[in-house]
Formats: structure tokens, C-alpha cells, sequence
């Protein structure tokens, strides 16, 4: 899930440019704002699932206190190692949270990793928003298509389902195909301003 595409990325002013967007936003630019804007830097819980063509679909939970502060926990396949980065390090567990180990520093710049994101969102195309029901609620959709060209050129479509109030994003479907590697990741958001994460 460093699928995650970035993780999740203040937070009230983000809300609020999303449940009361500029009368002139258009499709297109709403894409764009969610795609770099995500959910702000609120404490959020996700569940996962990826699927990558060719092997069998992995699920786990992800848990973000902050920007730089995230943990994931395996569900399927089981019995792998949490992984948690907090200033900057990455750390692993093999017995649920009750040890850590360092396993390597990280080069972490976030003001370059949003100028990618922007870099890309230049790229859109294809924009459709709607509205579909999510769980007995009625959210609005965007969806897009968008190419990344850090690391590999890469084809991706993303589509949000966004609370029509409150701005925030509850789920999001990742399609990304490049030469030789297909996935689509799946995210169940919720919010989670009580979340403390370990600080080894």
C-alpha cells in the first residue's frame, strides 16, 4: 500500500473547500483537488485490498496518526509482519505491535512528492462525476483517468466516493496498468481522530 498511493494528505480547510466548492470547479478540477489533496492530514483507518493480475488478492488494515506516522497490519496472507514508519524510519514486527525493528530510513520529502502529484494531475482526462449509494448513503463520484510517469510510465484510473456534507472521502478504487503489471486497490475510509499508533 505505499499504495496508497501516499498516503492520505490543513484538514478543516480541506473539508471545507470540498463541501462548499467554488461555484466554477469542474468536474475535472474537483479530480484533481481530491487526487492531491486526498483527505487531508486527519487520522484515518483503511482497509485494503489489492489485487494484482496474476496473484492472488491481498487485504490489510491501514492506519495513519499523521503524515509520516502510518502502520500497516496484514490481514490475507496472514501471519506477516506489521510495518510502521514514524520520524522517518521504517520499522517491522513480527509479534504484533510488542517489538520493533528498525529496518531502514527513510528519504522522505513530501514537498517533492506533491509536486509529483500535482505533475500528474496536469494529465487528466476522462472525468465523470455522479452519484451512487454507499452503504444506505447517497455519495457524490469522481473519477478520472491520469498518467504517472515517476519510477514507470503508468495508465491509472482512480474514482472517489465523496460525502456530499462533509467533504470527506469513504472510499476510492485504484486502477493502475503499465507494461507487465496490472492492480486495482480498493480503500474503505473512516475517519479516526482517536487513532494513537505505536512510537518505537
Amino acid at each position: 500500500m505505499d499504495c496508497i498511493a501516499k498516503p492520505v494528505i490543513a484538514a478543516a480547510l480541506l473539508a471545507s473547500a470540498t463541501a462548499h466548492p467554488a461555484s466554477a470547479e469542474t468536474c475535472r478540477d474537483r479530480f484533481v483537488r481530491l487526487l492531491v489533496g486526498g483527505n487531508g492530514d486527519g487520522a484515518v483507518k483503511i482497509h485494503v485490498t489489492q489485487e494484482i493480475k496474476g496473484a492472488p488478492p491481498s487485504q490489510n488494515w491501514f492506519y495513519q496518526q499523521a503524515p509520516g506516522h502510518w502502520m500497516t497490519e496484514m490481514i490475507e496472507p496472514a501471519g506477516q509482519p506489521w510495518v510502521l514508519t514514524h520520524a522517518d524510519v521504517m520499522y517491522t514486527s513480527a509479534d504484533h505491535g510488542e517489538s520493533w525493528t528498525k529496518l531502514r530510513a527513510l528519504d522522505s520529502d513530501p514537498d517533492a512528492a506533491t509536486a509529483q502529484i500535482e505533475a500528474n494531475a496536469q494529465t487528466a482526462k476522462n472525468e465523470v462525476c455522479g452519484n451512487e449509494e454507499l452503504d444506505s448513503v447517497m455519495f457524490d463520484t469522481v473519477e478520472a483517468d491520469y498518467v504517472s510517469m515517476q519510477g514507470f510510465k503508468s495508465e491509472n484510473h482512480h474514482k472517489y466516493w465523496v460525502h456530499p456534507e462533509t467533504g470527506f472521502i469513504a472510499k476510492a478504487v485504484y486502477h493502475l496498468k503499465s507494461e507487465g503489471f496490472e492492480s486495482t486497490t480498493t480503500q474503505l475510509i473512516e475517519a479516526a481522530p482517536d487513532l494513537t499508533l505505536p512510537t518505537p
